[in-house]
């Protein structure tokens, strides 16, 4: 659900660069009227937002935020991700993250002692390795 900029109760807000195009926005739109919770809807072509109003009463904001994900993945024609497939992104980015961390601090530890310039320079490029993992699991979202 990467789309939602802002949450808070009986308010959410979605952005999407897709959804500057007119036609997508106002499919959106009916898909959305068809939900009874939401109260107020009101979209922005210019920046391709939606700002959704809703009764907290009927629907609960998880609830909303799933069904406003699977409604602009219906309008973009964009499947939904396998779980198995999800999970092991987040697990290895999990992974590599813990990776850096260790490494940044073991590099920081040998680049203060004298004699250890090998083991700075193996730990620092650990950590090159960890985020270079990192940043291929999300490349996808950087040059968005």
């Amino acid at each position: 659900m990467n789309r939602i900029v802002s949450s808070i109760p009986g308010r959410v807000r979605i952005r999407d660069k897709a959804l500057r195009n007119l036609t997508r926005l106002r499919r959106l739109e009916s898909l959305l009227q068809e939900l009874k919770a939401i109260s107020v809807l009101r979209t922005n072509p210019t920046t391709g937002s939606v700002l959704v109003y809703f009764d907290q009463r009927l629907m609960s904001n998880a609830e909303l935020e799933l069904a406003l994900d699977q409604a602009v993945n219906e309008v973009l024609k964009i499947p939904l991700p396998t779980k198995r497939h999800s999970s092991l992104k987040k697990r290895l980015n999990r992974y590599s993250k813990w990776l850096m961390l260790v490494s940044l601090v073991a590099s920081l530890a040998f680049a203060t002692k004298r004699r250890t310039r090998r083991w700075h320079i193996l730990t620092g490029n650990i950590f090159i390795a960890g985020l270079l993992v990192h940043l291929s699991i999300y490349r996808k979202l950087l040059f968005r």
